[in-house]
Formats: C-alpha cells, sequence, structure tokens
C-alpha cells in the first residue's frame, strides 16, 4: 500500500500504480494517461490542486475495476477512459469530463453490457456527453447542471439523486429507477418515461406540473 504521498507535476509510467491501493494520496497537476490502472483502489486521495483550479488527467486511461472512494476528483480529465467496472463512490467529480469513456464490454458490434458502481458522488457540472451507463448503479449522486447531452442511462438505478439544472430533453432514462429523487424541472410532455420508477409523490408532483389535480385519499 502507498499512504500519504504528495505527487505534484508528474506523468507517470503505464504500469506504475497498477493494481496498486494508495490511500491518502494528494495528486496536484499530475497526467496519469494511457496509464492502467486496473484494479488500482484509491481512498481519501486529492486530485485537485485548488490553488491552481486545476485537476488531473486520466485521458485514455485503463480504469477496468478501478476505484475511487471518499476522493476529490474535482476538474478530474477522463475523456476516453476505458472504464468497464469502475468504482466512485462518495467523492466529489465537480467538472469531472468523462466524454468518449467507455463503460461497456463489446460481445459483438450490436452486442453490449455496461458495468459502474457510480454512487454517492458530487457530479455537479460534470460532462457525460454522449457516454452509455445502461444498467449501472448511480444511485443518489447530485446532477447538478451536468452535460448530459445524448447520454444514455437506460435501465440505471438513479434512486435518490438530485437533478436541480438537468436536462431531461436530451438523455435516455427509459427503464431506470428515479425513485426518493429530486426531478427537478422533468417535464413528462416531452421525456419518454417508459418503465421509469417512481414514488407516489413523485407522482403527484409530476402530475400537478401538467395541471392535473390531484386528490390524496385519506
Amino acid at each position: 500500500m502507498i499512504k500519504d504521498q504528495t505527487f505534484t507535476g508528474q506523468r507517470f509510467g503505464v504500469k506504475q500504480f497498477t493494481g496498486e491501493a494508495l490511500e491518502n494520496c494528494r495528486f496536484y497537476c499530475c497526467h496519469f494517461d494511457s496509464c492502467d490502472l486496473s484494479e488500482t483502489a484509491f481512498t481519501d486521495c486529492m486530485f485537485y490542486d485548488d490553488d491552481e483550479q486545476t485537476g488531473c488527467s486520466f485521458q485514455h486511461a485503463k480504469l477496468q475495476d478501478a476505484s475511487f472512494k471518499h476522493c476529490d476528483l474535482t476538474m478530474a480529465d477522463f475523456k476516453n477512459i476505458q472504464a468497464l467496472g469502475l468504482e466512485i463512490r462518495e467523492s466529489k467529480a465537480t467538472g469531472a469530463d468523462f466524454s468518449g469513456a467507455s463503460f461497456m464490454n463489446m460481445i459483438t458490434t450490436r452486442t453490449w453490457f455496461c458495468s459502474a458502481f457510480m454512487t454517492k458522488n458530487n457530479f455537479s457540472y460534470a460532462n457525460f456527453s454522449k457516454v452509455i451507463l445502461e444498467k449501472c448503479e448511480l444511485w443518489e449522486n447530485r446532477w447538478t447542471g451536468a452535460n448530459v447531452q445524448g447520454a444514455n442511462f437506460s435501465g440505471s438505478d438513479l434512486s435518490g439523486g438530485e437533478f436541480t439544472e438537468f436536462d431531461w430533453n436530451n438523455v435516455n432514462i427509459t427503464h431506470c429507477d428515479l425513485t426518493n429523487s429530486d426531478l427537478g424541472e422533468l417535464n413528462l410532455r416531452k421525456v419518454d418515461v417508459d418503465g421509469v420508477k417512481i414514488d407516489d409523490w413523485q407522482q403527484s408532483h409530476l402530475l400537478e406540473k401538467l395541471g392535473v389535480i390531484v386528490i390524496h385519499s385519506t
């Protein structure tokens, strides 16, 4: 295990941290680009330089079955990562960029499955444009202002989420679990909600937005 280390401005070798466990480490303006971080576990680590207001870069890194727990991933650049089985839990990832990230295992050109476990995170203003996260664990995240243009979350567990300033019109949420979530400005007239799970209280709120008066029986 690597503990209590600080790295500044470093560009790491491809296999430098593969399969390692790192705890309470700080990475300032570091580059993990194209690194193999398969099964690497980061716990209580910081990847954001508050003085420079810059995150670390993971472009094209292999993050299969990697994990980040209780980490600060603010402004991290995850563009084009290979991330099947990636786990991010109870972390801050405000403004992180996941565009081009792949959470898929391609079986054939038309058949695939996704795997990701990203729960209790702050994804405010993060970029998930065109990312496919089907049937994944995405519960209790904050999605305020996130870019989900063209993203596909179909069949995923989005329960307990916070969706203020969320663009429902350009993301696939069919068959998602949205129970116990703050649904913000979700408009049933404009969004395909086929197979979506909601709570009774959410139903009343959504119908009232359509002008329907809901009478609660005692």
